[in-house]
């Protein structure tokens, strides 16, 4: 068995979690991978030395960040000393792109190839940053179909993989069919009390500063609902890096509630969820739950934003199929108010709802076939001279039908 050492560089759960199926699919191609960098407890389980945590690069926001500079400064520090000291035969970033851009030029001078995963979101803003992929990468392996072609045409070696969520959703969903029919119940909404009127979900995000922001917003809203709808119970999505006393604030007896459950699960039995922007809504939407998409940064950061989004929506949901199927509620317009009226105006529009939970089904068929992280491995092991096609091969090609060039 060959051994090969990669330094990974994932900067938030999410990053954490592919990070760790990619790195199970290049071992399950019978490499001895020695892994070490940032990342979190997925990475870890995957057998990854941990250098540090992806706790400390996990802010949102231009003004934000000010508060972690130091720490962070100190961890570009650390993973060029193991560029010069442990040198890797690859290099890995997933995402994170304000951190690991940084690393790319480091570890190109020293002869380390880079592949990077999860593109950065230059599609959206200050794309000029694609300078620095055209001068440093090997590859680029992307998740949504459309981001190919647009970094294909600035010159950007890409190749496009699939999405774990969808492979992972359609299993989930393969799997509840089969328990269902066995005669077993997945999710079961309180006796004679319809789904739509009684299961509410809150996704409000995965660091502590996004949770901060949003529950206090989202708690308001569920309260200014509650003489209206009495019967509808929330669940609060706990992310796995905070602990539960954090959300203790917005708890309400029995009807805001924590838990700790699979999105998928939770969504799946929801009538309808209410998620900030960002991978968790992702997952939601391609349960077909009827969805609100929410955000809010920093005042600062929303100016300087606004004169460099060059995106029409933020919902990767709205991104991936090309058209505003979920409602999205930014910066001013998340507010208990706003909120609230939008949740209202769903649960009163049944058509609406369907027709929304259809748009999220169909998704999953935008994505191709299943095996995103093994096609991940695939090209990896590549640039590892370990077997598949040459550089700008596309060994087991996606279909066609997935996608949106």
């Amino acid at each position: 068995m060959r051994r090969v050492r990669v330094l990974i560089v994932a900067g938030e759960a999410s990053s954490d979690a592919h990070g760790a199926g990619l790195l199970r699919a290049l071992r399950g191609r019978g490499l001895a991978v020695e892994a070490y960098g940032i990342g979190g407890e997925a990475l870890a389980e995957a057998g990854m030395e941990l250098l540090a945590s992806y706790r400390d690069l996990a802010v949102v926001g231009l003004f934000e960040v000010f508060a972690r500079l130091p720490r962070i400064l100190g961890l570009l520090r650390r993973i060029r000393r193991e560029f010069a000291h442990r040198p890797p035969d690859l290099f890995l970033p997933i995402d994170a792109p304000d951190f690991n851009l940084r690393l790319l030029a480091g570890a190109a001078r020293r002869g380390v190839p880079v592949v990077y995963f999860i593109a950065p979101q230059l599609w959206a803003w200050r794309s000029g940053r694609v300078r620095t992929l055209q001068a440093h990468l090997r590859e680029l392996l992307v998740l949504f179909p459309f981001e190919e072609a647009w970094f294909r045409e600035r010159g950007v070696p890409v190749h496009y993989v699939g999405h774990p969520l969808v492979d992972a959703i359609r299993e989930r969903s393969a799997a509840a069919a089969s328990c269902a029919g066995a005669g077993r119940i997945v999710a079961e909404p309180p006796a004679g009390v319809p789904a739509e009127v009684s299961a509410g979900l809150f996704l409000p995000g995965s660091r502590a500063g996004e949770v901060g922001r949003h529950m206090p917003i989202l708690a308001a809203a569920a309260e200014r609902l509650r003489p209206h709808h009495p019967r509808l119970r929330w669940t609060i999505r706990r992310a796995p890096a905070l602990p539960a006393r954090f959300y203790a604030p917005w708890l309400r007896d029995d009807w805001i509630r924590l838990s700790d459950a699979p999105i998928f699960e939770l969504a799946g039995a929801a009538g309808i969820t209410v998620a900030a922007s960002g991978t968790a809504s992702f997952e939601a939407a391609l349960t077909g739950t009827p969805l609100i998409v929410v955000y809010r940064v920093h005042p600062l950061t929303w100016v300087l934003a606004r004169r460099l989004v060059r995106v029409p929506w933020v919902a990767m949901a709205n991104l991936a199929s090309g058209r505003g199927i979920v409602p999205e509620l930014l910066q001013g317009a998340c507010s208990p108010e706003g909120v609230a009226a939008e949740i209202e105006r769903l649960l009163g529009d049944p058509a609406g709802r369907g027709a929304m939970r259809r748009a999220l089904h169909g998704l999953r068929e935008r994505f191709g076939p299943p095996g995103a992280y093994a096609r991940a491995a695939e090209r990896v092991a590549v640039h590892l001279g370990a077997g598949g096609e040459e550089r700008g091969g596309c060994a087991a090609p996606l279909s066609g039908d997935g996608r949106d060039d």
